[in-house]
């Protein structure tokens, strides 16, 4: 799986891809991340990327032909295939989920768009949306508001590789998940381990038993229900 992440600010990534099972999956081959600054699709000597409202308001907003260029650069010169997706992280209907981890998954290319400031001038969203209606997608990765796209693209980014093959040595644990019902969404049961007790507080006993039959009764009963429409646990 290939991805890029496209920011005007990069740097922002570095620690993230040098690090835990981001790092690993990439020194495996199992995915390829590219970091791409809109930036440097600027025409003008200063590079700049952003600009005063139309209509006056407070913050800049950023322009929308260099993060279009940057996005059309990628499909035109790395993308050779139908199975890719444009995702723009910012305030929108529609949020990111595990299903949708488990539907970028499969993609073999993913373009994330990481916005700041007042965000991406809407021509962007309008040119995007009408040339690659079926590709395109806006989503927020919850009700509030982050300073910019980059810590979003970098949840969006470990929920979907997580999810690959040879990523997490035991697939199990990808399976029997929180939000991985595809019925009904669950938070998983509680996780115990050694020592038996801590500060007074003890490992279930049925846990320690050996009957699995058991075990799965208890982990199934302790296991809460999600209404994602209303975002109650029961």
């Amino acid at each position: 799986m290939k991805i890029w992440l496209v920011s005007i600010f990069p740097q922002i990534y570095k620690s993230f891809l040098d690090t835990s099972l981001v790092h690993k999956a990439i020194q495996r081959w199992s995915v390829e991340i590219f970091l791409t600054n809109p930036r440097d699709f600027c025409k003008d000597k200063h590079k700049q990327i952003d600009d005063y409202p139309y209509g006056g308001w407070s913050g800049m907003v950023l322009k929308a032909k260099p993060f279009i260029d940057a996005v059309e650069d990628i499909i035109g010169k790395y993308i050779k295939t139908e199975n890719f997706k444009i995702v723009y992280l910012s305030p929108s209907k529609a949020f990111f989920s595990q299903k949708r981890a488990h539907q970028y998954a499969k993609l073999e290319s993913l373009i994330l768009i990481s916005g700041r400031y007042e965000g991406i001038d809407f021509r962007f969203e309008q040119y995007l949306s009408q040339k690659y209606s079926k590709k395109f997608e806006k989503v927020s990765i919850g009700p509030y508001i982050t300073m910019g796209g980059e810590v979003p693209s970098m949840v969006v980014v470990e929920s979907v590789i997580r999810l690959l093959d040879g990523v997490i040595g035991d697939q199990n644990s990808v399976v029997e998940e929180s939000y991985s019902d595809s019925k009904h969404t669950y938070l998983e049961y509680p996780q115990y381990t050694r020592p038996v007790e801590v500060y007074g507080l003890k490992v279930p006993s049925v846990l320690l038993g050996g009957n699995h039959s058991q075990i799965k009764k208890w982990r199934e009963e302790n296991s809460s229900q999600i209404d994602v429409d209303k975002g109650l646990s029961t």
